[in-house]
């Protein structure tokens, strides 16, 4: 199952499933997301800042989960699942949590990196490289228009270099000669990337938003801390107080 991908993900860093969720259910994931307040996200016991606010707007909702039965839900359905344990195992830990609303016509925008930046101390995620997936279920159909994410196909084979540091304010995007490939997907399709793919996003200037539903996974022996999302291959409910 999912051969195709798993080789293309090898080969070029960024694969994508289609067709994996319904437009019903992404349109209520959605809807349910809209409702989640920073108040019950913090009251749950996510201990750090829960919503981030870009350019007037809301932007990203940390841990969802963890209040949303609906959203918890989505993230351990079997489809879901079935794709994780293909590609990670069945003992994985759940790394991050997050709806990202880009709204139509915002100024959001991310510039190029890779995800190994956010994996820190390193010393916590052991040849993490090697074992973490980042996941975006996409709840609005991502196009060119709205600020899809550009992958630069097969940086994950690159060396070391400006994109796996620091790079200041990653909210401007600064393109530094460099042109990716801009993957579109329909609502309901699941993007999957490696830790260490250069990508980013432009702004949403269309009439259309751009919501995704993030889950960043990690197989367990690449993960010292951070709450499970497979045990023995059994999905697991978020554990806050796991969430360093």
């Amino acid at each position: 199952m999912y051969n195709k991908q798993i080789t293309e993900l090898q080969e070029k860093g960024i694969t994508s499933i289609s067709g994996v969720f319904t437009d019903e259910e992404m349109a209520r994931l959605k809807t349910e997301a809209k409702t989640i307040t920073a108040e019950e996200v913090s009251k749950a016991g996510y201990p750090h800042v829960p919503i981030e606010y870009k350019y007037g707007h809301k932007a990203l909702v940390f841990f969802p989960a963890i209040v949303n039965s609906y959203l918890n839900d989505i993230r351990k359905d079997p489809r879901m699942v079935k794709i994780v344990r293909a590609f990670l195992g069945d003992n994985v830990k759940q790394v991050n949590n997050q709806v990202y609303f880009r709204e139509a016509h915002t100024e959001d925008q991310f510039n190029w990196h890779r995800d190994v930046i956010f994996r820190t101390p390193a010393d916590r995620f052991p040849n993490i490289r090697e074992h973490y997936l980042q996941t975006i279920i996409a709840v609005d159909d991502l196009t060119v228009e709205n600020g899809t994410v550009e992958f630069i196909e097969g940086s994950h084979q690159e060396p070391d270099d400006e994109f796996t540091g620091s790079l200041g304010n990653l909210r401007t995007f600064d393109r530094r000669g460099r042109y990716g490939t801009k993957y579109e997907a329909k609502k309901g399709s699941v993007l999957l990337w490696y830790v260490t793919t250069v990508h980013g996003s432009e702004q949403n200037h269309s009439d259309q938003d751009r919501c995704t539903y993030m889950n960043g996974l990690a197989r367990a022996e690449g993960c010292l801390d951070y709450p499970w999302y497979l045990k023995d291959g059994e999905p697991q409910d978020i554990d806050p107080t796991l969430i360093p």
